[in-house]
């Protein structure tokens, strides 16, 4: 038991299996009473129930998103290019390119 801060939010949620995983969602499910210490939930159907407490609002960091597809495309032009000189570079040709090969094209894939 833990009291709830001011910032804090408790929500009500089941557990909705999607394809070979699943997600919390607050759909069919509303906290209906509580305090502090506690919280009454009610849900319209039988699944796996939890109460999750939001300790702040989930907001979309704009420049982590630019980072990150900038950072992989950047990621997927140089392993493109290591492909690229592992096919086209014979004189280098060994068992540990082709094997660099491969684990390229794998991680490209």
């Amino acid at each position: 038991r833990q009291v709830l801060q001011p910032d804090e939010e408790p929500r009500c949620m089941s557990w909705q299996t999607v394809g070979t995983g699943g997600r919390w969602t607050p759909v069919g499910c509303a906290r209906v009473g509580g305090g502090p210490l506690y919280s009454i939930c009610a849900c319209t159907h039988f699944s796996t129930f939890a109460i999750l407490v939001a300790i702040h609002p989930v907001t979309d960091n704009v420049a982590l998103t630019v980072v990150t597809y900038v950072g992989m495309s950047v990621s997927l032009v140089c392993l493109f290019l290591a492909i690229l000189t592992f096919l086209l570079c014979r004189s280098l040709w060994s068992i540990s390119v082709t094997l660099h090969l491969q684990l390229s094209i794998c991680l490209f894939a």
